[in-house]
């Protein structure tokens, strides 16, 4: 399965009193993984938020298997779960990154849905369907038609 990376380190602000990555900055990560992702593969997204449309998020979460510390290099893969005509799902894995050897510090998964400028469930921009359809190994289903249709949430 092909992913996205993203590599961070943990500094003094995302940890807690005891010393170890404090649980939100993952979902904060996520974000950040998903951003650069959309820097690098679909930077269009600016002029459709200019223009009302944007992503939400509908479910969110991460399971935690080890803890992570100050300093420690952080590496991200956001791979493709599913990815629909108005949503995509995201999963991320979390990993210490140490020379060669990658320690999974947690897994998670993301659901965020296109919507329109009026608020509505919209199909995803073609430009984005394509550049998410990349990272999947499953075939594609066609290209969503338009970018301006809506439906009722």
């Amino acid at each position: 399965m092909e992913y996205f990376e993203f590599r961070t380190f943990v500094g003094f602000e995302e940890t807690n009193v005891v010393g170890n990555v404090y649980f939100s900055n993952y979902f904060v990560w996520q974000g950040k993984c998903r951003e650069a992702f959309l820097r690098r593969y679909a930077p269009e997204v600016l002029e459709d938020f200019k223009r009302g449309c944007g992503m939400i998020t509908k479910e969110c979460s991460c399971v935690f298997q080890n803890e992570a510390f100050a300093f420690e290099d952080i590496l991200i893969r956001m791979s493709l779960e599913k990815l629909t005509r108005t949503s995509v799902t995201m999963v991320f894995r979390y990993y210490r990154e140490r020379s060669d050897v990658l320690e999974l510090l947690a897994q998670g998964q993301q659901t965020a849905m296109w919507i329109s400028p009026e608020h509505r469930l919209a199909l995803l921009p073609n430009y984005l369907y394509d550049a998410i359809a990349r990272f999947s190994n499953v075939p594609r289903a066609a290209t969503p038609a338009t970018t301006t249709a809506t439906s009722a949430v």
